[in-house]
């Protein structure tokens, strides 16, 4: 993702302008994105021109809307954003009347758009996001091979956490310490028994939008229960053999005996 611009005003609002690249930007925009933020963005509209003949004329033309936030929704596959809210911003085709008035903006990729935010909300956002899956990202953004992603070190710090992680849970498994699967993934999380959570990218990156949320939710919901969560790079041999356990497991805090009877 492109920032071409940015303007932060310490303990103020401030804003960025962005250009996503992939359907990973607009996903990255669409957690950053809250109620109450102001959108930017070039749409196009219909709008009636009158004639000298004393008839009108419709035609499409691009103006520049900012709308305070009110709902934001993003398509299943992740190609573009729909952000519904109130105008505010007055134009030669949005007079002050239609100031207040909700219109709908997309924000599609290569295409860029400016956010305003309260710096503090910025940032908590921001840090809501998975910085290891951002990582991850920007990998297979710079097209990185397999052999090349342990030569950079960040990558190699997360390989070797995840390695570990992985090596723990197995030994965690044999004494009722571990479990895998969707379902109990979430009792052992309701029953706040979650040490650490183990979770393919393709889970976490899911095309689905609702199944993605979920996933993304319940890494930040582990972390803020004090637990740690490792997200495996689906193409490295880690993340295949936690893919053929339904793709996610879990490190418990304490055994959980009656796991085995709720279907996985």
């Amino acid at each position: 993702m492109k920032i071409t611009r940015r303007n932060i005003v310490l303990d103020g609002p401030g804003s960025i302008k962005i250009i996503p690249a992939d359907s990973d930007d607009l996903w990255l925009i669409y957690n950053l994105i809250s109620p109450g933020d102001m959108v930017m963005a070039v749409t196009v509209r219909k709008v009636l021109r009158e004639l000298a003949s004393g008839g009108r004329d419709a035609e499409r033309v691009k103006l520049r809307l900012e709308i305070k936030v009110v709902a934001i929704d993003c398509d299943k596959v992740g190609s573009a954003l729909r952000i519904c809210g109130k105008n505010i911003l007055e134009n030669e085709y949005v007079k002050l009347s239609a100031i207040g008035a909700f219109h709908t903006l997309e924000l599609e990729l290569h295409r860029p758009s400016v956010l305003r935010k309260t710096l503090k909300k910025f940032f908590e956002r921001v840090v809501q996001d998975q910085f290891h899956c951002l990582l991850l990202l920007e990998a297979e953004r710079r097209q990185h091979s397999l052999r090349e992603v342990p030569d950079a070190p960040n990558f190699m710090n997360l390989i070797k956490d995840t390695k570990a992680a992985q090596e723990d849970f197995f030994n965690m498994l044999s004494n009722d310490r571990g479990c895998y699967g969707p379902k109990h993934v979430e009792v052992a999380h309701e029953r706040m028994a979650v040490r650490t959570l183990l979770m393919t990218d393709d889970l976490f990156r899911n095309a689905d939008i609702p199944t993605r949320q979920k996933y993304v939710n319940l890494v930040s919901l582990v972390k803020d229960s004090a637990g740690a969560g490792h997200i495996f790079l689906s193409m490295h041999i880690s993340g295949e053999q936690l893919a053929q356990l339904t793709g996610i497991a879990v490190i418990l805090r304490f055994p959980l005996p009656d796991l085995d009877d709720i279907e996985m």
